[in-house]
Formats: C-alpha cells, sequence, structure tokens
C-alpha cells in the first residue's frame, strides 16, 4: 500500500469502523496503566500497626500503608501519593490537631493533616548520622509531637510543621541514648531507655541538652510504654502495668501474657495482651476477650481494631463478628525471582544462604495476572515446600514452574497447581547426607522440554521432555555446583557455577549420546570482567549478556564452543567513554519486546539500546517512584508487557512502551480510552505488529501525528506534529506492518 495516499484511504476505513465496530468506545480494560507510568505490588497481609483518625484506620505492614473507612472502603496510600513510603516502625494520631503522624525506619516522618494533605519532615532523615535512625514511639504535648530515636528526642512542632529542637546527649554524664519512649507528665519530660526512666524539668526556660538537668528516676529493664494518665506516670516492664505518681510506685496491673499495646484517649487507658483488653475509665475496668493482638486502636465509634503480626490484614472487633480487612497483593516483600514471558507472573518469593545452602525462607510463591495476586493455594502439591528460588513459563504448554532449595519443584496450570515434582516421581534426588533437594538451575528450551540441575547428585543435569518423559545426564567434569541456568534461543545451556564463571552445554542431536555433546568453559581467561557471574539472558539478534558483580559481558559470537570469547562494550554517554554498565552489580536481566535489555543492579534499574549503545533509562529510588535502589529481579507479562521490579523492599512495575510483537496484529488496544483533559501522559496503541508504521488521523481522515511500533507497541504524546494539541473527538489508528502485507485499525476518544 502507498502511505502517501493515507489520507484518502482513512476517510474510507473511518466509514468501515463506524459501521463495523461502532461498539462501546470505552469497552477496553481498565486494568491497563498508562505508559510510564508506576503501580506498587507491597504486601498487605501482616499489619504491624494500625491507628485510627476521625474518618479512617490506617494500617502498615513491612512495606505497605493503606487506610479503611466504616463501609470497609480500602484505599492504598503509596510514594506516588506523596507518603515517603520506607517501612514504618510508628503511627500516632493528634485527636486535637486531626494530624496523623507517621515515622520510618530511616527517620523520615510524615505529617497527613485532615487525612488528605501530606507534610514530609526530612530534616533528622537527612542530617548525616551513622547508625539506626529509627522513628521508636511518638506522643504529644500541647503542640508538639515528642519522637523517640535511637539518638534521643526529636520536637516536632505541629503548627510549624518543624523539628523545633533535638536532645541527644541525656544519658548520664552526657552519653547519647536510645529513647524507647517518652512523654511529659505536668512540668517533667520522662524517657525509656534500656534499663532506665530518667527525667528533667520541662519548661522553656531548661535547656534539656545541658545533661545535667536529667536524672534517672527508676533502675528498670526494658521499660515501655510511657504515658501520661491522669497526671500520673505510667509505664510497662516485664509484663507489668506501673503507675508512678510523687515519688511513689505502685502496680497496676500484672499479666501472664506480654503487653503488646497500651494507650490512651477519651475514652480511658486502653491495655492489650494476647486473649485480653483491659479498659479503665472513671475508676472502673472493663474487660474483653480478643485472641492474638500485636497492635491496636479505637475508633471514634469505640470499636476497636487490631493488627495480629499474622496474615490476617487489620481486624475490626465488630459486636457482630470480626472482619478482616486487607487489599490485593503478594503476602511478603520477598523476592528471588520472576518469570519473564506469558500472562501469569510466577514470582519466587525464597532464597538462599550466603553459600546457597538454605535460608528456611517460608515466603513461598506468588502470582499475578489481570486479576490480582493469589498465593498459598489449596493443594498438597505445595505442602511442606519452602525456599523458593527457580521459576519458569513454558511457552509451548503455557504451564509455570517453580523449583524449592527443600524438597523439589511445583507447576502450574491456568493459575492453578496440577503437579509436584520430587524424588518419588522423577530422578530428583535428597542430598546423602541431609533430607533436602537442591535444585541449582530451571530452564525451558525451544521443544518445550525442561531443563533441571539438581545439585550434589552424581547425574546432576535433568531433562524432561514435553511427553513428561525424564533424561538423567551428568554435568562436566561432574561439576554440579550449578546456581544458575539460562536456555538460549540456540538450545544452548549456559550454567552460573558457583565456584566461578560458566559451562555452556549443547546435547547435539542425540541426547542419549554423549558422542555428540558440546562443552565449554568462560571464565576470566575468555575475557569475563570477573568470575562471579550473577546473570545470563540471551536477545532477539542471538547475543548472550552476561552479568557479574564488576559490570557486563556479552558475547556476540556464533558458537561458544569454537570461540568463547566474551566482550566489554565500551561506549559514550553524556559525554564520557567507559564500559557499558561499569562495575555494576547486576544480579537479573530481562529483555522487552523493542529488544532493548534492562538490568538490575544494586544501583537501580538500567534500560539500554538493542544494540548496546547507550542506556536509554535508569531508574533510582531518588528520581523515581522505585523502592529500593537493590533491585533483585526482573518479569514480565505479555498481555501489557508491563515491566516488573523486585527490590528488597518489594515490587513495584512500570508500564513498559516495548511490547511482545510479532509479525502479525493482534487485537489493537488504546489505553487511556477516553483520554480526559487533564491526561498528560502518553496514549498508548498496544497489539501492533513489529517495527509497523502507525499513523493516527481525525474522522476526517488528517493525520495528526505518525511514529513505528517498538515490538507490539506504539506511543503519542497528545500533540500534533506541529506541537499543538489536537481538538476533542474520535480519532483513529492505522497500522500497516513492515512488509506492508497486513494493516490494523483502532480507535479512541480525544478530550481537549
Amino acid at each position: 500500500m502507498n502511505l502517501n495516499n493515507l489520507s484518502e484511504y482513512l476517510k474510507q476505513c473511518v466509514v468501515i469502523v463506524f459501521l463495523f465496530i461502532g461498539g462501546n468506545l470505552f469497552s477496553q480494560s481498565q486494568k491497563l496503566i498508562p505508559t510510564g507510568t508506576w503501580r506498587t505490588h507491597l504486601s498487605y497481609h501482616a499489619p504491624k500497626y494500625c491507628e485510627s483518625t476521625l474518618k479512617y484506620v490506617y494500617a502498615a505492614t513491612d512495606n505497605g500503608l493503606w487506610r479503611t473507612d466504616n463501609f470497609g472502603q480500602m484505599t492504598i496510600l503509596k510514594k506516588t501519593d506523596g507518603f515517603l513510603a520506607e517501612e514504618i516502625t510508628a503511627m500516632k494520631f493528634n485527636r486535637q490537631k486531626n494530624i496523623l503522624v507517621i515515622g520510618y525506619i530511616d527517620g523520615g516522618i510524615d505529617l497527613l493533616i485532615n487525612d488528605q494533605r501530606i507534610i514530609p519532615i526530612l530534616g533528622f532523615k537527612n542530617k548525616p548520622l551513622q547508625g539506626n535512625k529509627q522513628i521508636n514511639t511518638i506522643s504529644f504535648v500541647e503542640n508538639d509531637a515528642l519522637i523517640s530515636t535511637e539518638f534521643g528526642i526529636l520536637i516536632l512542632d505541629l503548627d510549624k510543621f518543624e523539628i523545633r529542637d533535638s536532645y541527644t546527649s541525656i544519658g548520664e554524664f552526657g552519653a547519647q541514648v536510645a529513647v524507647k519512649s517518652a512523654c511529659v507528665v505536668a512540668d517533667s519530660i520522662y524517657i525509656a531507655t534500656l534499663d532506665k526512666i530518667r527525667s528533667a524539668p520541662w519548661n522553656a526556660l531548661v535547656n534539656l541538652n545541658d545533661y545535667q538537668q536529667w536524672s534517672t528516676l527508676l533502675e528498670i529493664d526494658l521499660p515501655k510504654h510511657l504515658h501520661n494518665w491522669n497526671d500520673s506516670l505510667i509505664y510497662e516492664s516485664e509484663n507489668t502495668l506501673y503507675t508512678y505518681y510523687k515519688g511513689v510506685q505502685r502496680t497496676t496491673y500484672t499479666s501472664d501474657e506480654p503487653i503488646v499495646d497500651v494507650f490512651i484517649n477519651q475514652n480511658g487507658l486502653h491495655v492489650f495482651r494476647p486473649g485480653l483488653i483491659l479498659n479503665y475509665q472513671n475508676g472502673s475496668l472493663k474487660t474483653e476477650s480478643i485472641n492474638l493482638v500485636v497492635n491496636a486502636t479505637q475508633a471514634p465509634d469505640g470499636i476497636y481494631w487490631f493488627c495480629t503480626g499474622l496474615k490476617t490484614g487489620v481486624i475490626k472487633k465488630d459486636p457482630n463478628g470480626e472482619l478482616s480487612f486487607r487489599p490485593n497483593g503478594p503476602p511478603n516483600r520477598s523476592i528471588f525471582g520472576m518469570t519473564q514471558s506469558g500472562n501469569w507472573l510466577l514470582c519466587a518469593g525464597g532464597g538462599v544462604s550466603a553459600t546457597f545452602g538454605n535460608a528456611f525462607n517460608t515466603s513461598g510463591y506468588y502470582l499475578y495476572n489481570q486479576d490480582g495476586w493469589r498465593s498459598e493455594l489449596p493443594s498438597n502439591f505445595s505442602k511442606n515446600l519452602y525456599d523458593y528460588i527457580f521459576v519458569a513459563h513454558n511457552p509451548i504448554n503455557d504451564r509455570y514452574y517453580a523449583a524449592t532449595h527443600s524438597f523439589g519443584m511445583v507447576e502450574f496450570t491456568k493459575g492453578n497447581l496440577t503437579n509436584r515434582f520430587d524424588e518419588t516421581n522423577s530422578p530428583l534426588k535428597r542430598i546423602d547426607d541431609s533430607m533436602f533437594i537442591h535444585i541449582g538451575g530451571l530452564g525451558i528450551d525451544s521443544k518445550g522440554g525442561m531443563w533441571v540441575v539438581n545439585r550434589n547428585n552424581s547425574k546432576a543435569l535433568l531433562y524432561r521432555t514435553l511427553s513428561g518423559d525424564w533424561i538423567s545426564l551428568s554435568m562436566r567434569n561432574n561439576e554440579n555446583d550449578v546456581v544458575g541456568l539460562h536456555v538460549d534461543d540456540q538450545d544452548r545451556k549456559w550454567f552460573i557455577m558457583q565456584g566461578g564463571g560458566i559451562w555452556v552445554f549443547h546435547e547435539g542431536k542425540n541426547i542419549n549420546s554423549s558422542s555428540d555433546d558440546s562443552w565449554v568453559k568462560i571464565t576470566q581467561n575468555n575475557g569475563l570482567v570477573s568470575n562471579q557471574v550473577l546473570s545470563i539472558k540471551s536477545d532477539q539478534n542471538g547475543y548472550v549478556w552476561i552479568g557479574t558483580n564488576q559490570g557486563l559481558n556479552v558475547f556476540t559470537g556464533r558458537n561458544p564452543f569454537t570461540n568463547p570469547k566474551v566482550e566489554r562494550f565500551i561506549v559514550e554517554q553524556d559525554g564520557a567513554v567507559g564500559y557499558l554498565m561499569g562495575e555494576e552489580y547486576i544480579r537479573d536481566i530481562l529483555v522487552d519486546g523493542g529488544n532493548r535489555k534492562w538490568f538490575a543492579t544494586t544501583n537501580g534499574v538500567f534500560c539500554i539500546d538493542e544494540y548496546g549503545q547507550r542506556v536509554i533509562k535508569h531508574f533510582t529510588k531518588e528520581n523515581s517512584p522505585l523502592l529500593s535502589n537493590r533491585t533483585i529481579s526482573l518479569g514480565q507479562v505479555d498481555y501489557s508487557s508491563e515491566l516488573f521490579i523486585g527490590t528488597d523492599f518489594g515490587i513495584i512495575s512500570y508500564q513498559n512502551d516495548a511490547g511482545k510483537g510479532s509479525d502479525a496484529f493482534g487485537e489493537i488496544k488504546v489505553y487511556p480510552n477516553p483520554v480526559y483533559p487533564k491526561y498528560d501522559g502518553d496514549i498508548t496503541i498496544d497489539g501492533l505488529a513489529q517495527n509497523s508504521e502507525v499513523r493516527i488521523a481525525d474522522v476526517q481522515g488528517r493525520v495528526v501525528y505518525q511514529t513505528k511500533s517498538n515490538g507490539s507497541k506504539a506511543t503519542w504524546n497528545g500533540y500534533r506534529l506541529d506541537g499543538t494539541r489536537p481538538n476533542s473527538g474520535v480519532y483513529f489508528v492505522f497500522a500497516i506492518n513492515a512488509d506492508g502485507s497486513e494493516t490494523a485499525l483502532g480507535k479512541f476518544v480525544f478530550i481537549q
């Protein structure tokens, strides 16, 4: 087709489109996110903290924060909303100011005012201090918040939204002490250290940084939960609650279970221990039963909410029965590996020790698709399995596999567990001197066969055919200390060796005969920048990319068995010349639909172009919503090409602009659709053939934009070729594949 005649052709297409696909313009999936945007996938299963404001109950896990209203409507709160989004270590609500104070593990503080406005307090977080800066507890006095930290006390002005004072040298003889809890009672301030309660006068004329103003009130083991209750100091130590008033200490309550939480509000003093709630108010005591509890709060209607520390979400202790609230997400933040193809994302949440032994990580596996996250499926196939480490997708039969470092591996079909492989139904063997089956690698070849490395086995290399038959082979020189496996597009197996370097293997035409086997060892002698290899991935050009603890190598040759030399690419970036990826610690590699390479490193995530000539993107925690710079694994799903990034703080995804392409068109999807006036991101066209030419036209057939697809996707920034914004209306997408043999049409609504 002659693209110069596109305008007239499009006018004809407009009529056809209205006649044959003139249905609902807004029927496409709303689960897709715009290109270039982010989505967090945090764990909300096991909150540690909960705190009620006037309208909501807030709950926090190791890495997730959300709120629930009285009707059970949940809202996830995240970094892109303006929160600092580190691990939360303290939350406290000031009813008079209507401010929720949130403290983080890195010393950051967020003030959430009226449940809407977020003000970050960064003074302590950014202070150059060596050591643990976490916020321990929060209490209030007049217009101030007393912030207890491992470095002392911060005084946070809730009117000016700033740290007014900090007191650090408040231990004996001016020593710095860790403060676990603090409060003001009458004219004195009290702090709890590891083995003492210390006090000082509380008034504007006293310099609390003068250690001589401080004295030891009590020597007591692990005092905590300091509060002002009816002008008396109340505190807890070793499961006993005490009051202190005018030099006299009295026992209020002694428990045979740990006292896990104490708070005071308009309804009196509330004490929580497993099995029991005590409420002291106006000289009377009320008790309620409760199951396991680690933290609790009380809503304005008097109903308690609590956390158990288990995977139960936050629980409302409703008179009609307990109700659990928990947004959808993976059950844990731990991540080790993710699949990179298919319409499910399978994650291994486990890990190994530093010596590739057992970590006894019970995080399990996590599955994700358009309907959300699922895990811990009811099945005997996964019984007693832990330390999930390797995952793979078989595109031939669309099955997924997860290998463990404990007792075998499991198979998933359409999101359900359908099989288990161990010593009872496969050649997998347990280690002679232990009960474990240690798997060192997992990969799928072009025929749909599965390759598995069974460490510490004389026949360590196992092959399962698509029909289910197993074949056992030996590793070269019986070196079976494999810690990773990649199968390239030529069905060559690349083994990452714990002892250093890479073994490359091909079984030849007859897998049952070793006579035509090919083996080669690649080490620093062949150009590896380091023998400590961490990741391997082949791309669409046949290049093999090798990530190490000291940078990147690339195999660009045709045959590693005759010429096993690997290279380092030298590039110019921003006026500087150096090795591509420098000395980055490259944990994982992903190839996207545009044949670009993504690298998970300890310095964020990098994306380089198809031929490795420049860095296109470098996402860090500082310049993007990335959860942590310590990235561990990368994943991808075919239906959206959403890029999943596993970090030591959890999983986050980025909507990539390159999709998995093919020579044929799929269903043309445009999102967002409609495009609203306030939307200023990229508009994505998906379902395209690889390298297709794409033009966008109005109902008169006038072209407003043209581009080429990146894999299955193309993007438009919403502006005409002359830089102006087009008028509101229905717009049509016309695409033609690389050789002109196929065309495709789509449509969307643009609102100016």
